[in-house]
């Protein structure tokens, strides 16, 4: 049994059922690292998008592909938290 696709499947399901990140644990884990993109493309496409982290203006691309919807919501600068962590504390070094 192929098990490819279940999260995005049940992440589809949540937001049908009218769950929010509030309502859904699911949805609030997804999304505290990624953004949800519905579309309906059946090409590969490109979109520019912007770092979802406070002081980080830094855009970067991702590439919707058809029947997926979960993309990074960070750049590839701070994709990991220990590198938000870090910013952060730069930016609160620099407010002091």
């Amino acid at each position: 049994m192929s098990t490819t696709g279940n999260v995005e499947r049940a992440l589809l399901t949540q937001l049908q059922a009218g769950h929010t990140a509030e309502t859904s644990p699911l949805l609030a884990r997804v999304l505290r690292n990624n953004r949800i993109v519905l579309h309906n493309y059946k090409a590969a496409t490109i979109r520019d998008c912007r770092c979802d982290l406070e002081g980080c203006d830094r855009g970067f691309a991702i590439v919707l592909l058809p029947n997926q919807t979960l993309y990074p919501r960070y750049c590839a600068a701070h994709r990991t938290e220990h590198r938000r962590a870090l910013h952060r504390a730069r930016l609160a070094a620099a407010s002091t």
